[in-house]
């Protein structure tokens, strides 16, 4: 079983490798860069003061991202990702392995369904393809968040998506307990 309050924890950690990817990210791109740190900072605070169950915990940072008042591939990605996540998070204090995939996959679907609408960034889809992919496959509850960082880490490389980067980046926090 995941736990909400080690879910969250993961959280930080995530939002936190992202903002420490500031300048790699702005070498990319310096406003995306810029925005993923408004972003993952947005996300941090959201998971900070969520004092709900693991619904609430996406719930409150896909709402936190919503309300940036900025646009671009990188922020309707995160946009649409975190939406795909609460839509499939759980009304309780923990999770399942197979929840967990079935939050991811939702995710997934959500970007999928925004780049069809035009909004996105096709290189973070397939950085999310590979992560569902490698989820799927893992065995193990402990290996699980790192096998999904591993793969989101393979799908980027040598990519110039500031969506993709900061996910890939985001997924090698959430990998830290």
């Amino acid at each position: 079983m995941i736990e909400r309050d080690g879910l969250a924890v993961r959280l930080l950690h995530a939002c936190m490798e992202v903002i420490a990817s500031e300048d790699e990210l702005a070498g990319l791109d310096v406003a995306g860069g810029h925005i993923m740190v408004e972003v993952a900072s947005a996300i941090s605070s959201s998971v900070a003061a969520s004092t709900g169950d693991v619904l609430d915990l996406f719930d409150d940072a896909a709402r936190a991202v919503s309300r940036l008042g900025v646009s671009g591939g990188t922020v309707e990605f995160w946009d649409a990702w975190l939406e795909g996540l609460a839509e499939g998070a759980p009304g309780s204090d923990e999770m399942t392995v197979d929840e967990l995939r079935a939050m991811l996959s939702l995710g997934r679907d959500e970007v999928a369904r925004a780049l069809e609408s035009g909004l996105g960034d096709a290189a973070a889809l397939e950085v999310l393809v590979a992560v569902c992919d490698a989820v799927a496959a893992s065995e193990d509850e402990l290996d699980l968040f790192d096998d999904a960082a591993d793969a989101a880490e393979g799908a980027t490389e040598g990519s110039t998506s500031v969506a993709a980067v900061s996910a890939a980046r985001f997924l090698r926090g959430l990998a830290q307990a």
